[in-house]
Order: structure tokens, then C-alpha cells, then sequence
């Protein structure tokens, strides 16, 4: 019997047992990753406390560096475990820009019997059960124990037929009621199943064995070139989780089945590897999901100019053991050149960088590129790295678009002149001519793009946001294409936040504000979450509301337009004088570093000036800014719709 329960503590509903580590809720066990489970414990131990990222991060992997938003993930899943609802965080409180306050009261518990299990065999047995439904099955049957002895303890004291008539009736009702929720839970399961006809699969982040931190940025960039490889197998049949999605479990202790439910996949990719200066050790191996079983393992010892051959070996693995029919054309694309070392780890640098998403990341990728590009300049990878590198600077509008579009432009044709078959290129491209107003390339560029690449989370994403979401009548297919990036990435903070935006401007209002509570549980500091959640608060007339969460935003990058945001709820609120305040904030600013016109633009939509507004969505069109692709679809300029002036601007730019 599992009775000897120490150090408890409880809050709400909610009992804690260190010891053991078990959550319960009553007393039904409540599951949590073991990495949430020891936020938890740090939480509970500093309630009433703010505990800032930082140390939160450190205190969780020690000497380890990983991503804010493994932290932002674990928090998630530890709200999602403790029921909280995205509207009402009771336990686990975001302070933004600082860190996480536990606010409920906690309690220091005396040891005494809890009876957690039936017995210790149907306790193991039920922790090692490998299919959900099973551990579902065993607590329902628990359950329905349970409750027919408490029944039958009290009918002892009711000795009168008609009260045991009556207790053995609310057991049969009891235990109907489980088996109605079993059952029930197992149609959902079958109606929510992943497509049987098309399996999915997650690459696990690669684990850096060599000791040196300094190293993970190879192990990332190993993910995600091992993403890429499987993701072009065969579209068709095998979706691969992208790359923002599982880098949320570097270093997580979570188990397999788990992170199956999470990201809905059959299929798990571990990997690790060593490696000194002249040699190379990758170990790889394919898990099942549903049973855990081990398929497929291998280990290679190459050189590290073989690093590209080593993952083409792996995905025939992949697709021999899953059993993928592949064509001779997909097996021809496995046949990978070999990559100057230097070149290689410089590509994966500006990868890791790109990632980023900010200002500083993107520079230092434009760097790592061109090194890799200097040292292999038939790498194509290091050629579309750098056009998609360069067309982020101007989609962020950290740069103009005439500054920085050649460079992307000449980049992008260059990859694709080496090699025609590779979708990034293409996507950059798609992109570039987009906010080029060049719409029927821009169009053609995403198409191909997909075609060579089903499995591309960014051409979906940037098809759905940077193209269709410009052309009126096409709200569907752009929603459709922002929920296929989802599927493939469904943890990105971008591409959810972008799928609520677009819900947003189609009047979806109930669907967008779940999205953006989706994304800030993710990551509370999610910056263009903050943004856009607080032009949707705008749209509703809600302007308190709107300006506390542009308020939110801390990040120094975001100062452009932050800046401009509250201008525009002022002028909305007719607060005129200090709207044009910020007007002459945002002129200075624009003297030490690029400032979108549009943001002075819709200050003055705002205030009714409408011969300064066009005055400054002329120089926004002159300056290609990415603004002007949402014209006829942005509530900001419904006022100024009909006149002239705006239809000229419309028909200028190209849009249909």
C-alpha cells in the first residue's frame, strides 16, 4: 500500500506530495511532466514571491543554456495540468518583463495515509501502462470501487431493504456515469485521431554530448536539417513537426507519450552526438509511440564533411522502417553533396541566430552566411539562409525595403540557380515580392514553394499572412494556410499569432482572442502578441484595455512600434494632444533609426487629418512599406475607404 505520504503541501483543490512526486486533485492523480512538476516545487517554495526568468531558467537546467521558451512551455502545460482557464490565471500569475508569482495559499500538511492507489501492483501497473486509454480505464475502475464500498459501508448502517435497494441503484448510476465518460472520452479520441493516411512525426532536439555548452547551436542545427530531410521523404504520406515546435523540449524530462499527445505524432526521432576535430559520432533512433518500442537505432562515425550524408542515411532509415514507398526521384533528392565543415557550421550558426527573431539575431545571421557563403559559394542553403535573413530585417521594419530586397532578391536566385529543388528560396522570394506589390509573382513563388516542400511551416505561414491575406475574398484559403503552418508548427508563437490576427480582421473575434491567449500562455512576452491583442481590444472600442497590453511590451526592438501604438489609441480616444506628441516621438526617432511612415499614417486616420494621412501613406507607399499589403483589409483605414485618394493608392500598388 502506498500510504507513507511525506512532506505535503496544498493549495485550492490541490495536494502536493514532494516526496513521491504526485500531484493530486481530490484524490485523483493529476499528470505533469517531471520538468513541470519541478517548476511546481520551486513555485510553491517561493509563493507569494516574484521568481524572474532568469533564475527560474537556472534553477531548472543548471549549467544548461536553453530557450526563454522552454520556460514559456512548461509554465503552459503546468497551467493547462492545474485546469486554470486562459481568461483567469488563479495559481500561476505572469508579471510581465520580470517573471511568474505562485498567488495562491499554500499550506504545510502533517504527514498522514493517503490511499493512493488500490494496492502497489495496480499502482505500478497502472504507471506503466503505455496507452492513455488503459490508465484512463484502471482509474475509472478504481473510481467505480471506491464509490460501491463507500456505498456499502453505509448501507450497513441502513439495514431497511428500500435503502439497500436504493444504494445499489446510485452504484449502478455511478458506474454508468464512468463508463459513459470512458466511452465517451475514447470517441473523441477516435474523432481527433491524426489522418490515418498520412502519419506525423517529431524530431526530438539532438542532445550535445561533447560538455560544451557552446556547442548546442550544432545540435539545433542538426534538428532542423533532420526535420527538413524528413519533411521532403514523402509529403504526402509523413508530416514532421517544425523546428519552433520541439526545440520547446530541449533538455525536457517529459515522457514519450506525453509529447506524443502534445504535438499529435506516431512516430519519435531521438538523437545525439560527440564529436573532436576531426571526428564525428551521431547515434539516432526511431520510437513508436503508442507501444514505445524502439524500431530503428544506429550509430555513425564519420568526418564531419560526411555530416550531410549521415542524415540522408538516417531518413531512408526513417522511411525503410515506417514503411514509406519512395519514389526514385525522392531517393535521388537524398543524395547529398558534401559541405566544406567551416561552411557548415557557420550555415548552422546564422540558422541558429535567425531563429531568434530579433533585430541583433538577424544581423549576426546576415554575418554567419556570408562567411558560409565565402567558404562554399556554391552552398546553396547559405544563399536562401541569407535572403531569409534579409527579408526579416524589412518584414520586422528594422530596415527599408530598398535597402535590403536586392540583396535578399540576389540571394534567393543564386540558391535557387544551384539547386532548384530547395522551398526556402522560394518562400523568401514569395515574401519579397509580396512586399514588392508584385502579387502574381509573389503568388507563383509560394506555390512552388509548397509543391517542392509540403512540410514547410514557413511557406504556409508567410503564403497565408504575406500574400493571401492582402487579396479581399480570399479570408478562407488564408485562414486554411495559417491552420496547415499550425498543424505542422503548433507551438510557434509567430504563426499563432498570426492565425489570430487574421481571425481578427475577418471578424472572428470569440477564435482570435482564444489564439492570443494560447500564445502568451506559451510565452507571456511574446511581443507582436501583445501588439496585435491590443489593436483587437482597439477594434472593440475597449481603449483601457488596449493600452495596458501595448504596455506589456518591453523588449527595446519593439520601441518603433509601441510608440506608434499608443498614438493610434489615443487619437481614437480623441485625446489629440497627446497623439500628436508621439507624432513628433516617432519624427525625432526616425532621425537615429528607420521608422515605418504607416505609423505616423494611421495617427493621423485616426484624428481625422486626412490630407496628413495620405501625406504619410504616400511616403509609406514610397518606401514599400509591408503596410500597404493590408489596405483593403485593415479596420485602421475604413474611414478613409471611399475616398479617392485611397482607391488611387489601392490601384498603384497593385492590389486585386
Amino acid at each position: 500500500m502506498a500510504n507513507a505520504v511525506k512532506h505535503l503541501l496544498e493549495f485550492g483543490s490541490y495536494r502536493v506530495d514532494s516526496e513521491h512526486r504526485v500531484l493530486l486533485r481530490g484524490q485523483n492523480p493529476v499528470p505533469v511532466s517531471p520538468k513541470a512538476f519541478d517548476l511546481l516545487l520551486v513555485l510553491l517554495d517561493r509563493h507569494g514571491e516574484v521568481v524572474s526568468k532568469d533564475e527560474l531558467m537556472n534553477l531548472l537546467w543548471p549549467d544548461t543554456f536553453v530557450e526563454e521558451s522552454n520556460l514559456g512551455q512548461h509554465v503552459f502545460q503546468l497551467r493547462k495540468a492545474l485546469g486554470e482557464r486562459p481568461q483567469d490565471h488563479t495559481f500561476i500569475i505572469t508579471v510581465p518583463g520580470r517573471g511568474y508569482r505562485f498567488a495562491e495559499t499554500v499550506r504545510a500538511v502533517a504527514p498522514e495515509p493517503v490511499n493512493i492507489g488500490q494496492d502497489e501492483g495496480e499502482d505500478e501497473r497502472s504507471e506503466d501502462c503505455k496507452e492513455e486509454e488503459i490508465f484512463i480505464a484502471s482509474r475509472s475502475l478504481q473510481k467505480i470501487r471506491i464509490e460501491g464500498a463507500n456505498i456499502a459501508n453505509s448501507s450497513l448502517a441502513l439495514p431497511s431493504p428500500r435503502h439497500r435497494l436504493i444504494s445499489a441503484i446510485v452504484a449502478m448510476i455511478i458506474a454508468g456515469m464512468i463508463v459513459a465518460s470512458y466511452l465517451t472520452w475514447r470517441h473523441y479520441q477516435s474523432t481527433h485521431a491524426a489522418n490515418p493516411g498520412r502519419m506525423m512525426l517529431a524530431v526530438m532536439p539532438f542532445q550535445n554530448l561533447t560538455g560544451d555548452p557552446d556547442q548546442d547551436y550544432f545540435a539545433d542545427g542538426l534538428t532542423e536539417e533532420m526535420i527538413t530531410r524528413l519533411g521532403q521523404l514523402h509529403p504526402e504520406q509523413l508530416g514532421v513537426i517544425a523546428r519552433t515546435s520541439v526545440m520547446g523540449y530541449k533538455h525536457s524530462t517529459e515522457r514519450l507519450d506525453q509529447i506524443g499527445r502534445e504535438l499529435s505524432v506516431q512516430y519519435v526521432l531521438e538523437g545525439s552526438y560527440r564529436r573532436a576535430a576531426d571526428h564525428l559520432r551521431i547515434t539516432a533512433q526511431l520510437i513508436q509511440i503508442k507501444d514505445q518500442s524502439h524500431l530503428w537505432a544506429e550509430d555513425y562515425d564519420r568526418q564531419p564533411q560526411d555530416i550531410l550524408s549521415v542524415q540522408d542515411d538516417v531518413a531512408l532509415a526513417v522511411a525503410r522502417e515506417i514503411q514509406l514507398r519512395l519514389t526514385p526521384q525522392q531517393r535521388m533528392r537524398l543524395t547529398a553533396h558534401v559541405v566544406d565543415p567551416e561552411a557548415h557550421e557557420n550555415y548552422l550558426k546564422g540558422r541558429f541566430f535567425w531563429n531568434k527573431r530579433n533585430e541583433e539575431g538577424f544581423r549576426k545571421a546576415v554575418e554567419y552566411f556570408q562567411a558560409a557563403i565565402a567558404k562554399d559559394p556554391n552552398y546553396a542553403n547559405a544563399y536562401a539562409g541569407l535572403a531569409d535573413a534579409y527579408v526579416l530585417l524589412e518584414g520586422y521594419g528594422f530596415e527599408p525595403l530598398e535597402k535590403v530586397m536586392p540583396k535578399a532578391k540576389e540571394a534567393a536566385l543564386r540558391a535557387i540557380q544551384i539547386d532548384n529543388q530547395l522551398a526556402e528560396p522560394y518562400a523568401s522570394l514569395g515574401l519579397m515580392y509580396a512586399h514588392d506589390w508584385n502579387w502574381a509573382d509573389s503568388g507563383k513563388n509560394f506555390e512552388r514553394a509548397i509543391e517542392l516542400d509540403p512540410n514547410y511551416s514557413v511557406a504556409h505561414h508567410w503564403y497565408g499572412s504575406g500574400y493571401l491575406a492582402a487579396i479581399p475574398g480570399k479570408t478562407e484559403e488564408e485562414i486554411s494556410e495559417l491552420r496547415k503552418a499550425h498543424e505542422l508548427d503548433p507551438l510557434s508563437p509567430g504563426i499563432i499569432t498570426d492565425l489570430a490576427i487574421y481571425l481578427c480582421f475577418a471578424r472572428q473575434f470569440d477564435e482570435s482572442m482564444r489564439q492570443f491567449q494560447d500564445v502568451l500562455r506559451i510565452d507571456p512576452d511574446f511581443v507582436q502578441a501583445h501588439y496585435w491583442l491590443s489593436q483587437s481590444y482597439e477594434l472593440r472600442g475597449m481603449y483601457p484595455e488596449a493600452i495596458a497590453e501595448v504596455k506589456k511590451i518591453k523588449s527595446p526592438d519593439a520601441t518603433r512600434f509601441v510608440t506608434g501604438q499608443l498614438g493610434h489609441i489615443y487619437a481614437l480616444q480623441g485625446r489629440r494632444r497627446e497623439a500628436l506628441e508621439v507624432v513628433s516621438k516617432l519624427q525625432k526617432l526616425s532621425q537615429q533609426t528607420y521608422v515605418d511612415p504607416r505609423y505616423i499614417a494611421d495617427i493621423y486616420v485616426a484624428l481625422g487629418e486626412k490630407d496628413l494621412a495620405f501625406a504619410w501613406l504616400q511616403k509609406a507607399y514610397d518606401e514599400h512599406s509591408p503596410t500597404i499589403c493590408s489596405l483593403k483589409v485593415n479596420w485602421k483605414y475604413d474611414s478613409i475607404r471611399s475616398d479617392p485618394r485611397f482607391v488611387d493608392l489601392v490601384r498603384r500598388a497593385g492590389i486585386p
